[in-house]
């Protein structure tokens, strides 16, 4: 583990790269879909669970103990007899870059079960495809904080059950910040400041920031907590109109471009995209960037021999809230499975009630490095001493989600806003805006008012769940 620098003074260890949040969207589900097995059911059913986690096969997210609890999870659930679970591992390239997911739909060939994003949940849920999981879930549903739950239920009831949480937050090198003469005093608090401590840390072969600069759904993920610092919002509290023209979007879109325009971020990523700490900050191509707490999971599989820190993400001004991002994936049930009450029970009985607390402590503390998304987990890894062994999981939940350690069965996530979900239309706006600020250096205002008027043109007889989070 590495020395990690916080504000508060207080010396971290770890070290890797992560993906954490969102996944790339485009194009629309066509077609509901029928499901993908072999046409068994019942005790004798297969419930095929496509994931990008398991088999692990190698490649910039993997992680073997990542992998390593999913198969022990489909293992423990197949030796209890009755329906099997068969893990299908997709690259996280084609998963959340690509449209083999989205392609089995349409084919009416989607699979039994599947994890998906928020920034992806409208796709399935407007395409009628998602199981509804209310009942398999019970009594359940109330240990889940409520920033995650949100984006994954529609008129009260759920039809995704998260298994984690992703919280935004800065990556940065310690070296960097060393060769630059750079101390934790130095660590930015604000958007001014980041940049200025940027520009130290610019040489002529690496750059001071880095911000994701490639149109997807991640960089709108990464994007959103600037925009809400300053009170901008995407949509309006209904989730069916646009609330995109405003000075918040404005200034958050400036921020980005001045990055840009000042040479201290670069147009272009490394490796995996932005996401990807190893190539980009690892490498020394980048001294800060932004992902999940969970980035140190792949940073230590990734470069173990690395040495980073952690901060909370800057704010407009010193007296502006400090909101994050929350990220995660969550298991969904193909409502068209001829297994889709078996695969609900599944996934009731993996991530949720009293047996599985053990199991989801686990996935956050050892496998992934992402907080726990109920209040029972949570409070049964701080019983068990957790957050004072390992310094990365105290900051992201105390830090940079604000979790009062003495009232973690709290249903308040006071700086951790959970990501939101939008239509494929609306993400794009969203990118066309980022993209014409950051890149082609068109007026941030201008390009915000062009974004609303295509989201309220897209909203414009919208007939499905609410936007928003």
């Amino acid at each position: 583990m590495n020395a990690l620098w916080t504000p508060t003074r207080r010396r971290f260890l770890s070290g890797s790269l992560a993906l954490g949040a969102g996944a790339l969207a485009g194009g629309t589900l066509l077609s509901a879909c029928g499901s993908g097995d072999d046409g068994t059911s019942g005790d004798n059913a297969t419930i095929d669970f496509w994931q990008w986690y398991s088999p692990q096969e190698g490649g910039s997210y993997s992680v073997a103990a990542q992998s390593t609890w999913f198969a022990d999870l489909a293992d423990e659930w197949n030796a209890r007899g009755g329906a099997q679970v068969r893990l299908t591992y997709i690259p996280i390239a084609e998963y959340i870059e690509g449209t083999q997911l989205q392609s089995a739909f349409s084919a009416g060939e989607g699979p039994d079960m599947f994890v998906i994003s928020p920034g992806d949940f409208l796709r399935y849920y407007n395409g009628d495809v998602l199981y509804d999981l209310t009942d398999a879930l019970g009594d359940g549903a109330g240990d889940f904080y409520a920033s995650a739950m949100s984006s994954r239920t529609v008129d009260g009831r759920v039809y995704g059950i998260p298994m984690e949480s992703e919280p935004l937050t800065m990556f940065y090198s310690v070296a960097a910040f060393e060769e630059a003469g750079l101390s934790e005093g130095d660590i930015p608090a604000t958007w001014d400041q980041l940049l200025t401590v940027a520009e130290r840390l610019t040489t002529g072969n690496r750059f001071g920031v880095l911000f994701e600069t490639s149109p997807n759904v991640y960089q709108n993920f990464t994007w959103y907590p600037f925009l809400w610092q300053g009170g901008g919002d995407v949509v309006d509290d209904s989730g069916l109109a646009s609330a995109f023209d405003s000075p918040a979007a404005a200034a958050a879109l400036q921020f980005w471009q001045d990055a840009i325009a000042a040479g201290v971020a670069p147009r272009t990523m490394q490796g995996g995209g932005g996401g990807d700490l190893v190539a980009n900050l690892a490498s020394g191509y980048a001294a800060m960037a932004q992902m999940v707490t969970a980035g140190g999971s792949f940073l230590e599989a990734g470069a173990p021999d690395f040495e980073y820190g952690m901060f909370p993400l800057p704010v407009p001004e010193a007296v502006a809230d400090p909101v994050t991002d929350m990220g995660g994936w969550a298991f969904c049930v193909n409502k068209n499975s001829a297994n889709a009450e078996a695969a609900a029970e599944f996934c009731a009985w993996a991530l949720s009630g009293d047996e599985s607390v053990d199991r989801m402590v686990s996935w956050a503390f050892d496998a992934k490095k992402s907080l726990p998304v109920r209040k029972s987990v949570m409070q049964k890894a701080a019983d068990d001493g957790l957050f004072e062994q390992d310094s990365l999981m105290a900051y992201a939940a105390f830090e940079v989600v604000g979790l009062d350690p003495a009232a973690l069965d709290s249903d308040d996530t006071p700086y951790g806003r959970g990501e939101p979900r939008f239509t494929p239309e609306v993400v794009k706006a969203v990118t066309d805006a980022i993209q014409a600020a950051q890149l082609d250096g068109v007026d941030p205002a201008e390009a915000a008012g062009q974004a609303h008027e295509q989201i309220d043109a897209a909203l414009a007889g919208y007939d499905g769940a609410p936007l928003g989070s």
